[in-house]
């Protein structure tokens, strides 16, 4: 073979076999990148970019294995650089890997490794080993004789060419091309690889001999003309009275002539061997189907060969369900349908009245081409698979035709309509097919052909009905009288859909997009998108519709594991995997709509909620005198002006709560309707203020009134708890529950809360900025490389535009770290602040958009609608909410990665939560933060990012998830959000489940661990399936975390974090990792997760369902004391960190804003995990009372 040709056939084969390695055993590469000082120097020395480069460990061995990435799949595909290296254990400098049997020995020596529950693990991989060498060596050979024929018709530019041009075969199957009973003889005069043709051999037959099935065509009209007439001369009179034909194919023939049965009925003369008759056929990618082009169809022979995992015959039952589903579809009205998909069915079944050998026997005539369709339609299979001897892609010849009909640029823009249109071609009429009828096609890419017309693709045709499935349905019902019930072509209709999913988007539509992608300037994403827009827009019935939607909402899809289920021998029940569904991930396109609503009435709600709020904190911290007279209370703000509302306790933290619309303002005896402002004024005079202080307090409530207003008169079309996660996120508009100045945004006009604000936004680009790297501190976890970290969010064009923009400046790239900004901090802070580096080159702004984000309820932490499953992005930005600078100090952003690394490991380890139940840490798994070596006070914290896990990677197929904020928001058809959770599974089952899955968890990390964590509805994220609380997932560990090394159980394992200057705490108080107080542990824990969450949560499960607030704190201390009870060994930690005191301090978050000196402040309080116990107490005494007087 020569040296290019046999380069790329080994490329191709180590993507092959490490694709399905990785795919089948669930290795995330993303996982596994390298920082470029961590590439051993023996590799980087010829390396051209040295930020995507990955280490992967294969656990049996320990062997590491090096390479480049050189075009990472959304689904697999991936491309290596050109060179792989091997390290093995204890030694220092790592081997190329030119050998693909290394490669193969590591596989089978790692799936032996782990297959514990196998019955003789060594034995299944030294039999998957030896059929992967036989499929190796197969492609080579394959390969090595393809290049004697230099005069071979292109796949593009042939119909047979194309049936015959897969060399390489399934590309995420380890035994694509093996076979077991042809001899080398065999394979030179059979495989369609090597251009080969060939007479059938026949058999002539007496009619009682043979058994037929038609769907509706004789038998006679199919019959080569050529074969009957050579049979009638070799025959004479006897073959038109006594004998049919059967064709055969030669080397099927010389098989059945060795079987005793066959030669019985040979010496019968109930069957006759005629030999080589008949015209000359050529062989198509399934090696077994022929092309007949006298006779203008395809015709499906049997071979007792295994070919990939399977014996190549015809059973009964297959030949059966080929001809039921043929049935069906000829007598269907396709309608419309027919203009855009072809259907290839199966005309005749046949087979010999012979048992033994029925399946060997079995033949299927399936319908052809008119030779007009043959010149535009080639089989896909073939159009995708790289030419060994140029490397193209031969589909980008079509792709090239249609650029110049249409007289454009090979540009993004192009290939996303070339492949609109190619997805309106493939995927819209299959889903039609099956959503309007009921029929599911096994449309993988070696029985799909498509049509073009002008370059594009016009008509798919679809054959092998034999891999079709169909649901007895009422569409069908009319045409399928004949079809038994136990028909083999009926399935269910969950089956239906599964195949549907698999064949038709994971085998063909994914395999596409990933060839094309890799040889356009079009990305995977964008074609995806493209996709999901052909869907949308496809003029679907409603079943259809209903079936897109479906298609776009389950996160997984499945995918057959045929390295598994090779190593298991599972070939007719074959193992099943999951992977990420492109059409779910990317949500840039799909946002639900926003309404337009009433602004009085929102101004009006807002302001209700705002003032209420604000009273309720100021009365719960002590600063505003009042008086209560049962649930009367009044405020006296001077000798002229009262304040006056109805009230209820709260047995949560036994706050105060004011009933909605009761609150009113008397001032010289005349009633009126109270606003903040007035409110403002009025009590201003009784309060300790700071004279600086106070006008800053306003103005956030002011700014918190305007915002909560604005994202109340828009809400979504669609209820909330219809929507998503990343939307839910983004959409639940309630805020803090207790701050007064919960949605201050201070900073942000109306018009950049509109477009950054997380109820508006309809999502935006992010600046990307170059820095020099000397100016950049960064910390990550010990997978991810920070360099190639940034370059994972841009496109092959936009990487080319970086490098090219790093040239014309004549900087290097090497030099500098590519940081992401928020759009709003580029125009009113970095631009400015960081001026004399702009202009020096030391900061330079990428001419690049990258991924699409969708601000989260913190405002400044972005999720990736281009991809839900990557990672958010947490950016500085000098905008206070809640009366905090939401700016990123740099000791939190270094300290975000090892301590997410250092709670993951923790929880891993842990030997009392079940793997199923433990939190999902949602690690800050990067962070960096720009330094300036002059720096002035306006810029600390105003350039960083942290880069945090997306809970979508976390979820199982059956989950979704919702924040915790949701739980307490009422949904835009006035109802609560949870209201369908708690309907279906009662409110104190629902609860208990809560309890137990979520807030239990953190209180655990707590007694057993000794870590603390601001566990606030914010910073968790609910994991459910249809509503019950199954998981927990955390987040927001760089500054949300606090411990004493005396009580941690592994103190040897904390990392080493950085503390936060005196400069930073003199602002923020509470901002600090250590302490030594258990009690303060405790309550920073508690306050979070007890008073701003489970508090507001009670109070809103009691205000909207049955169930009464003590009841649900008796709820979570039954958890408590339940869980304690389990575990007696931890009693000197229950009582070290005792959640039953009395008394529990929270943060004064109102009044801090405005009473003179920064400092920490906080208040004791009762807890209600006590207060319950002594309402119920009382209640159960007042109860014993009545009955003693009634007696």
């Amino acid at each position: 073979m020569p040296k290019h040709q046999n380069a790329r056939w080994t490329k191709k084969l180590f993507e092959q076999y490490l694709n399905t390695f990785f795919r089948e055993t669930h290795v995330d590469i993303l996982q596994h990148f390298i920082a470029s000082d961590a590439i051993p120097a023996a590799i980087v020395s010829g390396s051209n970019d040295p930020y995507s480069w990955f280490a992967y460990r294969f656990p049996a061995t320990g062997i590491t294995l090096f390479a480049q990435i050189e075009d990472l799949s959304l689904t697999g595909y991936h491309q290596y650089g050109e060179a792989l290296f091997l390290q093995h254990p204890n030694t220092r400098q790592p081997e190329q890997l030119t050998d693909i049997d290394v490669l193969l020995v590591l596989i089978a020596d790692e799936l032996a490794a782990v297959a514990s529950s196998h019955e003789d693990p060594q034995k299944a991989a030294t039999d998957l080993l030896a059929k992967m060498r036989n499929s190796v060596a197969k492609s080579g050979f394959f390969a090595q004789e393809r290049q004697m024929q230099p005069d071979r018709p292109s796949a593009s530019g042939d119909f047979v060419a194309a049936e015959q041009g897969m060399v390489l075969g399934h590309p995420f199957h380890v035994t694509s091309k093996a076979s077991n009973g042809f001899s080398q003889e065999d394979l030179e005069h059979y495989s369609p690889e090597l251009g080969t043709s060939f007479q059938l051999h026949y058999f002539a037959i007496i009619p009682d001999l043979i058994e037929t099935a038609s769907s509706g065509v004789d038998v006679e009209q199919l019959i080569d003309p050529i074969a009957t007439q050579q049979a009638k001369e070799l025959l004479s009179d006897q073959f038109a009275q006594n004998f049919q034909l059967l064709p055969c194919h030669p080397w099927q023939a010389n098989y059945l002539l060795s079987k005793a049965a066959v030669q019985t009925e040979l010496a019968k003369g109930n069957l006759v061997h005629l030999g080589a008759i008949g015209e000359v056929v050529w062989p198509t990618s399934s090696v077994r189907t022929v092309w007949m082009p006298g006779c203008q169809q395809f015709l499906k022979l049997s071979l007792d060969v295994q070919i990939t995992n399977f014996i190549r015959n015809n059973p009964k039952d297959q030949r059966q369900r080929a001809i039921d589903v043929s049935k069906v579809i000829n007598r269907l009205d396709l309608g419309e349908l027919n203009s855009s998909i072809e259907l290839l069915c199966e005309h005749v079944a046949q087979s010999v009245k012979l048992p033994e050998l029925d399946a060997s026997f079995g033949i299927l005539y399936r319908a052809g081409l008119s030779p007009e369709d043959q010149n535009n339609t080639r089989i896909l299979g073939s159009l995708v698979e790289e030419c060994l001897d140029t490397g193209e892609l031969p589909l980008l010849d079509f792709v090239k035709e249609a650029a110049r009909q249409a007289n454009q640029p090979i540009d993004e823009n192009f290939m996303v309509r070339w492949w609109y249109r190619y997805a309106s071609a493939a995927l819209v009429p299959t889903l039609n097919l099956f959503a309007d009828f009921g029929i599911s096609l096994e449309a993988h890419l070696q029985n799909s052909l498509m049509q073009f017309h002008d370059g594009f693709a016009a008509k798919l045709i679809v054959r092998d009905m034999e891999g079709a499935s169909m649901v007895q349905c009422d569409a069908l019902s009319q045409f399928s009288s004949d079809i038994t019930p136990d028909s083999p072509a009926w399935y269910s209709a969950d089956d239906c859909w599964f195949r549907f999913q698999y064949y038709v988007v994971v085998n063909h539509i994914s395999h596409v997009i990933a060839a094309v992608a890799r040889h356009s300037p079009a990305t995977e994403r964008a074609l995806w998108r493209a996709t999901r827009n052909a869907i949308a827009d496809a003029p679907l019935s409603s079943a259809g519709r209903a079936y897109a939607e479906k298609l776009f909402a389950t996160p997984t899809l499945p995918v057959k594991a045929n390295m598994l289920s090779t190593f298991d021998q599972r070939g007719e029940k074959p193992s099943w995997i999951a992977t990420a569904n492109p059409l779910a991930i990317d949500r840039s396109t799909s946002l639900t709509p926003l309404v337009e609503g009433d602004e009085q009435e929102a101004w009006t709600r807002a302001e209700d909620r705002v003032l209420t709020q604000l009273i309720e904190a100021l009365l719960f911290e002590g600063v505003v005198n009042f008086t209560q007279c049962d649930d009367r209370l009044s405020i006296q703000a001077s000798d002229r002006v009262q304040y006056f509302c109805t009230v209820q306790d709260d047995l949560g933290f036994d706050r105060i709560r004011i009933k909605r619309r009761t609150l009113r303002r008397v001032a010289n005896g005349e009633l009126s309707v109270c606003f903040v402002a007035q409110f403002l004024t009025d009590i201003r005079r009784t309060l300790i203020t700071d004279p600086q202080r106070w006008p800053i307090f306003e103005r956030e409530l002011a700014e918190t009134l305007a915002k909560h207003s604005q994202s109340l008169a828009n809400p979504t079309r669609l209820p909330l708890r219809d929507l998503d996660y990343i939307e839910q996120e983004a959409r639940v508009s309630n805020g803090h529950l207790y701050h007064p100045c919960f949605k201050s945004r201070t900073g942000f006009t109306l018009d950049d809360n509109t477009k950054f604000g997380p109820e508006h936004s309809e999502g935006f680009a992010v600046i990307w900025i170059a820095v020099k790297a000397d100016t950049v501190s960064a910390n990550c976890s010990a997978t991810t490389n920070i360099e190639c970290l940034a370059h994972q969010h841009f496109s092959k064009t936009e990487q080319h535009t970086i490098k090219r923009q790093f040239r014309d400046l004549d900087r290097k790239a090497a030099d500098y770290v590519i940081v992401p900004v928020h759009p709003w901090q580029w125009t009113h802070s970095v631009e400015m602040l960081y001026r004399p580096q702009i202009i020096a080159g030391d900061i330079i702004r990428l001419d690049v958009a990258g991924p699409t984000y969708l601000p989260q309820q913190s405002v400044r932490t972005l999720s990736n609608l281009d991809d839900i499953r990557l990672p958010s992005l947490k950016l500085s930005i000098n905008m206070s909410n809640t009366s905090t600078s939401r700016v990123l100090a740099k000791h939190t952003v270094l300290n975000s990665a090892p301590i997410s690394d250092w709670l993951a490991e923790m929880l891993r380890d842990d030997p009392i939560i079940p793997d199923t139940q433990k939190p999902v840490i949602l690690k800050e798994f990067a962070g960096l933060s720009v330094n300036s070596a002059a720096a002035i006070s306006a810029q600390y914290g105003s350039l960083g990012c942290i880069w945090r896990e997306s809970v979508y990677a976390h979820l199982n197929a059956d989950q979704s998830a919702t924040p915790m904020t949701a739980l307490t928001q009422i949904d835009t058809d006035a109802k609560p959000l949870i209201t369908p959770w708690i309907e279906t599974h009662g409110a104190k089952l629902w609860v208990a489940q809560l309890i137990s899955c979520a807030y239990l968890p953190v209180l655990h990390m707590l007694w057993y661990h000794g870590v603390a964590l601001e566990a606030h509805a914010q910073n968790m994220v609910l994991i459910h399936r249809d509503g019950l609380p199954v998981r927990v997932a955390l987040k927001d560990f760089h500054d949300g975390v606090r411990y004493s090394r005396k009580w941690l159980r592994a103190p040897d394992a904390m990392p080493e974090l950085q503390d936060s200057p005196p400069a930073h705490q003199a602002i923020n108080p509470n901002s600090y990792l250590e302490t030594d107080d258990a009690d303060e542990l405790r309550d920073f824990m508690f306050d979070a997760l007890g008073f701003v969450n489970l508090a507001e949560l009670g109070w809103f499960i009691q205000s909207h369902f049955d169930l009464e607030e003590a009841r649900f704190w008796q709820i979570i201390a039954d958890c408590i004391q339940t869980y304690q009870a389990e575990h007696p060994q931890l009693a000197e930690r229950f009582e070290l960190f005792n959640v039953f005191d009395d008394t529990l301090q929270v943060e004064q978050l109102a009044s801090r804003r405005f009473l003179p000196e920064i400092r920490l402040r906080v208040m004791p309080v009762a807890n209600p995990l006590i207060t319950h116990l002594r309402h119920q107490n009382t209640k159960l005494k007042e109860g014993q009372d009545d009955q003693i007087a009634v007696s």
